[in-house]
């Protein structure tokens, strides 16, 4: 039985894109982890991986997106400067909750997700034609 041997691993994404196009073999993106990205370049007869950190909010990100998958969905508002400014959740299932939070960081838009404010508005009556 032949072994499969061990990716080569970069430290430098740079570094994993030079290996990549000396062996002539793509670069693609193999795992998305909640605190980094995993890019791979397959050769001939050689792997090579990296694992690119991600910034801190964008873990916090999709930290929450999958913690709250299907219940809230998670993202960031941006002032005119296209700068993040509100973390915010958007209700995608939690019944008689309000439609969205807002908050000043991911740990208390979390609290919020986990205890939210009632919602102030029932469900939309049904819409019929005027006659």
């Amino acid at each position: 039985m032949t072994a499969v041997p061990e990716p080569l691993r970069f430290d430098d994404f740079a570094d994993l894109e030079d290996w990549a196009r000396a062996m002539d073999a793509p670069v693609e993106l193999v795992e998305r982890a909640p605190d980094a990205d995993v890019y791979a370049a397959r050769a001939d007869h050689a792997t090579a991986e990296c694992r690119v950190p991600v910034p801190q909010d964008e873990a916090a990100l999709r930290r929450l997106n999958t913690e709250h998958a299907g219940r809230w969905h998670v993202w960031r508002s941006t002032n005119e400067f296209g700068r993040p400014v509100a973390w915010v959740a958007t209700n995608l299932g939690v019944p008689g909750a309000a439609p969205t939070l807002h908050e000043t960081t991911p740990e208390r838009l979390e609290a919020q997700m986990g205890d939210p404010p009632r919602g102030f508005a029932g469900p939309l009556a049904e819409l019929r034609p005027m006659t």
